[in-house]
């Protein structure tokens, strides 16, 4: 499978609040009754971890009890089911304007992580010509017939792109270069306003670099904070929250994924199986989603998301994906470790179910609209990209 190279019309995204909805589909259904709290939440503008915080805050519970099933964008109006391991709470008011809960009810478990079918998106785009919105319907119906390339994107790798980097760092060991990149003053490029701070990090004063950061930035403040009270770099980085080690380390998959990904849609085999490919079913997500068509995606290659546990592939699809793990500078050994992922396997391309597209104005001036359903995983901003040129990318 091939992109098209036909131009794009320019456009923006999560130009105002209320632009860019998800709605989780989910495969959780609350048991009405057990120690655990099911809570429908909805949030805008406000990140996961944030939100966990003001959940377990609100229950008077530690962020252990909270379980959820995928994590949702910040910059999004977002609906997805929550647990909180509270017996004695049978309701409960976040004082927040960014969250409201809208369902409670009773359930016997944690929601586990991937607990989920897919996502409902609707956005609408921003700067274009309502007339566009053809184009983009056709441009629609063509990723529905022939599955969206299913990779990873700049959320993935962080607001420099640098997740990739630092977690290559963690893999292979190299904590000194780690806080470099990720406090001191290695590349990739950083805003000018981190300028100073960075530059007190590099020269070894790590207190007063821990004052310059906004204390928000609590990972960054913490590890500069034991750096100065005299901890190695291996230290002070064991100490940084595990989902944020995983954040790093899941980027530096996506990177390898990303690469295998290119070089299959460059063959032309995104979507064909060939000698020594795994294939994913997405028979689950269809049988998920009324009226949804499989057509060609009953089954599709997968691409490597490397860790302990990674089912290989063999024939000419394992050496092309030991070549793009040797192009990324880690080797196999590098995600063997504890803090290495579990590693799995990720299909190459995803369907992209019901998308619809209309044009229509409100108090800001035009928009054309798109909705459509995506699996679990997938990235409406690949859909996005799919179809349009984002503005000020």
């Amino acid at each position: 499978m091939s992109e098209p190279e036909l131009a794009k019309p320019i456009g923006r995204i999560r130009s105002r609040p209320g632009d860019f909805l998800v709605e989780e589909i989910s495969a959780f259904e609350p048991s009405g009754q057990g120690e655990h709290l099911a809570l429908w939440v909805r949030k805008e503008g406000i990140d996961h971890r944030s939100m966990i915080r003001a959940v377990a805050s609100a229950c008077g519970v530690g962020l252990g009890r909270i379980g959820w099933a995928g994590m949702k964008d910040r910059d999004a109006v977002t609906l997805q089911w929550i647990t909180v391991q509270c017996p004695d709470i049978e309701a409960t008011s976040i004082d927040t304007p960014n969250i409201s809960v809208i369902q409670s009810a009773r359930h016997d478990r944690k929601i586990k992580l991937g607990q989920l079918t897919g996502n409902r998106f609707i956005i609408r785009i921003r700067g274009l010509d309502p007339t566009a919105a053809p184009t983009l319907h056709r441009a629609m119906n063509a990723l529905a017939a022939n599955g969206l390339p299913n990779r990873f994107m700049e959320q993935r790798f962080g607001y420099r792109g640098v997740n990739a980097v630092i977690g290559g760092c963690a893999l292979q060991g190299k904590w000194a270069n780690l806080i470099d990149v990720w406090l001191g003053t290695a590349a990739p490029p950083w805003p000018s306003s981190e300028q100073d701070r960075r530059d007190l990090c590099a020269a070894g004063k790590y207190r007063d670099a821990a004052e310059c950061w906004p204390r928000s930035w609590a990972p960054e403040r913490s590890t500069l904070e034991h750096l100065a009270q005299g901890a190695s770099p291996q230290e002070a980085i064991a100490e940084v929250p595990l989902p944020v080690r995983r954040i790093w380390t899941d980027a530096a998959q996506a990177e390898i994924f990303n690469d295998v990904l290119a070089e299959r849609l460059a063959a032309g085999t995104a979507a064909s199986p060939v000698d020594g490919d795994i294939t994913w079913s997405h028979e689950r997500f269809f049988g998920a989603i009324p009226d949804a068509d499989a057509g060609s995606l009953q089954a599709v290659p997968t691409g490597p998301l490397w860790g302990r546990r990674l089912r290989p592939s063999s024939g000419t699809t394992a050496a092309a994906e030991r070549a793009a793990l040797g192009r990324s500078g880690l080797e196999e050994r590098d995600f063997g470790g504890s803090g290495a992922p579990s590693g799995g396997r990720r299909p190459l391309v995803i369907p992209v179910v019901a998308p619809h597209c209309g044009a229509a104005f409100d108090e800001h001036g035009p928009y054309v609209e798109v909705s459509f359903t995506l699996p679990k995983g997938g990235y409406a901003t690949a859909v996005v990209d799919a179809i349009i040129d984002r503005d000020g990318r």
